[in-house]
């Protein structure tokens, strides 16, 4: 008997939208409507995001709120250019799938959702 991976049930994973340094979240009105513009597109997923700038909330606060709503598993999205500037925060205990999926530049709603939906098709394939 096969146990599905915990990275491909929608209704159990979380989606983390990672922005570059520079960017400032806590009250910046494009960070949060492009939040809500990815959960309306992924029903069941609760999204939302973390900074690289140093400030909160940060790739670690980002998942623990996943796991607060009851997630089981995060696909993080890099919003930025250089992946490097956030993976040192994800050094911690748990497991990790790491995969990656282009956003371009013309960072929207469709580019991050498509980025999530190819993740979890790896996932699946990798389960």
């Amino acid at each position: 008997m096969s146990t599905p991976s915990p990275y491909t049930n929608p209704t159990r994973s979380s989606l983390v939208i990672v922005f570059p340094p520079g960017v400032s979240g806590l009250f910046n009105p494009d960070v949060h409507g492009l939040v809500r513009k990815v959960q309306k597109e992924l029903p069941g997923v609760y999204v939302s995001y973390a900074l690289t700038s140093g400030s909160a909330p940060t790739l670690r606060d980002a998942v623990a709120a996943a796991r607060f709503a009851g997630c089981q598993s995060s696909v993080v999205v890099s919003a930025g250019e250089n992946d490097d500037t956030w993976l040192a925060d994800a050094k911690s205990g748990g497991d990790w799938l790491l995969a990656s999926s282009p956003v371009p530049d013309e960072l929207d709603a469709t580019a991050v959702v498509n980025a999530f939906n190819a993740v979890v098709v790896d996932a699946d394939q990798a389960a």
